[in-house]
């Protein structure tokens, strides 16, 4: 038998989006054996009244359900909330993948998957959630301002609203602002060790990032490829 580590300190609520009940079960097994509260739906639209009426803390959503598409799902909260969303699916071809993670998925795990690799990714992604009081208070580059203790970000003086992942790739870039980091220095800060060499999931959430900070992002200013190096941030346009 897997043992698996249990988080720490509290309890997190899990909401599992899965018509399968062999692989509900499955799922349900996996999470609360490794400490977590588990909650399954089969249906998206039950899935979509839980989160607006009882948010959890992470959601993993199957996108083949029977009353409607996985990624309308996940567009629909992604809408309303920011909260820890990752994408379970039976579909292996690298496009899901982009498409799920552009949809506003934070990570997209093909079944089938190991409950070690499931139980890190989790725990990663709501590591992102968790924060403590930074040494320094405040970043700032040119017009784009992170507050670290309240966790706000401003652009020209107003709110932008970023995923956990989104917001952490932020401000890895603006703590290295000038430099250029290379795309697994990227993966590694952000998402952790597992991640090296997975440039599909950093390629989409610059994307998006870049949507939400520069006017016009097929010309970004603020995220600057570096070509066959990375991504740097340029302390001037």
């Amino acid at each position: 038998m897997v043992t698996l580590r249990q988080p720490q300190p509290a309890t997190r609520q899990i909401l599992i989006v899965e018509d399968d009940e062999d692989t509900a079960e499955v799922v349900t097994a996996i999470m609360s054996q490794a400490g977590y509260t588990v909650m399954a739906v089969d249906r998206g639209q039950v899935a979509l009244h839980e989160i607006h009426n009882a948010p959890p803390d992470l959601v993993l959503l199957d996108l083949g359900l029977p009353d409607m598409n996985g990624l309308e799902v996940l567009r629909q909260v992604r809408a309303n909330s920011l909260l820890p969303l990752i994408v379970l699916s039976g579909y292996t071809e690298e496009r899901d993948k982009v498409i799920a993670l552009e949809a506003g998925a934070d990570d997209y795990l093909a079944k089938p998957f190991s409950p070690e690799e499931l139980v890190a990714r989790i725990g990663a992604l709501l590591r992102r959630v968790e924060w403590t009081v930074p040494v320094e208070p405040k970043l700032a580059v040119r017009q784009l301002e992170v507050d670290l203790a309240r966790r706000v970000v401003l652009m020209r003086g107003k709110r932008l609203q970023l995923t956990p992942i989104e917001y952490a790739l932020l401000v890895a870039l603006m703590r290295h602002a000038g430099q250029v980091l290379t795309h697994d220095e990227l993966l590694r800060m952000v998402w952790g060790d597992q991640y090296s060499g997975d440039f599909s999931v950093l390629r989409v959430n610059v994307s998006r990032l870049r949507q939400k900070l520069d006017e016009n992002p097929r010309a970004p200013s603020y995220i600057v490829t570096v070509a066959g190096q990375g991504y740097t941030m340029p302390l001037r346009p």
